[in-house]
């Protein structure tokens, strides 16, 4: 997933040699604008900002990998007209597509992304340290990330915030708890207008954590705290309404502090062979149980 802001053009055509797309890719990014990027639509900008030259259709067919390579001629076309459309890349006189300056920065953000996640692919969530030290690493960002939402939330996000609040209320007493309890940090994120906290953040809400939610969960009912989480919920709305930085970041602090102090201490034995059944079902196959539970 990417974040496309838009902004002028630049072409790549005069620059020679093989780079790292690191050195090779630079840009700032206007961050007033944002859609989503489609992974095959990433893959060739990837492409695109590793060639040393411009690449048309073909040449893009041909350094696909996997499945991808099965794509037409046609269909490349197309996502190659997306990418223009977007501003993230120039045709050269039919010789090809260069990525614009956008482009460039959009592509430096994906490897960045990438990179995170590859360092994050050795973690697991294996004891109680675990998921704290994730609870943490949350809190760092997701204070800053509120703040941030506080300073340009529209009342279209205000709506969109209640009604994952009352989505989480609904679901408060059934198993489909757990599976929505994060969609509200999520949707902050999403409206942020730094694209570095966004980052981070998706990277700290990637799939391979869902059983820290599931196991955060069973430990907050455990503890029969479980509806606090809409109130608290609310707190941090309600200072984002009114545009207050200060005391939208105090609501999340509170928060995840409540959820850091659920984490912490001892636990019930049935919460404790939840968190077992939890762990068994998580889908890494080298997981094993910490001492900490």
């Amino acid at each position: 997933m990417c974040f496309l802001p838009r902004t002028g053009v630049h072409s790549l055509a005069d620059r020679h040699g093989q780079q790292t797309v690191d050195t090779q890719l630079s840009g700032e990014l206007d961050e007033s604008i944002d859609a989503l990027l489609e992974p095959r639509q990433a893959q060739l900008l990837l492409i695109i900002a590793r060639a040393s030259y411009p690449l048309g259709a073909r040449e893009l067919i041909r350094r696909l990998d996997g499945s991808d390579k099965r794509l037409s001629e046609s269909t490349v076309n197309r996502l190659l007209r997306q990418l223009d459309q977007q501003g993230l890349t120039e045709s050269l006189d039919g010789r090809g597509r260069v990525l614009s300056k956008t482009g460039r920065a959009v592509a430096t953000r994906i490897v960045r992304e990438e990179r995170w996640r590859q360092q994050l692919s050795t973690l697991d969530i294996r004891t109680l340290s675990d998921v704290q030290d994730l609870l943490r690493a949350r809190r760092g960002i997701e204070r800053e990330v509120v703040r941030s939402v506080a300073l340009t939330a529209t009342k279209a996000d205000i709506a969109r915030l209640r009604q994952s609040i009352a989505a989480y209320g609904e679901s408060i007493d059934s198993e489909r708890r757990r599976l929505i309890t994060v969609d509200f940090h999520k949707a902050l994120t999403e409206m942020s207008d730094n694209p570095i906290l966004r980052s981070a953040a998706m990277v700290l809400f990637d799939t391979r954590f869902d059983v820290f939610e599931q196991i955060l969960d069973a430990m907050t009912a455990g503890r029969g705290r479980t509806h606090e989480g809409p109130h608290e919920h609310d707190e941090v709305v309600n200072a984002i309404e009114r545009h207050d930085p200060d005391a939208a970041e105090a609501a999340m602090v509170a928060h995840l502090n409540r959820l850091l102090e659920d984490a912490s201490g001892e636990v019930s034995e049935a919460t404790q062979k939840t968190i077992e059944r939890l762990l068994r079902e998580h889908t890494t196959p080298d997981i094993r149980l910490g001492r900490d539970w």
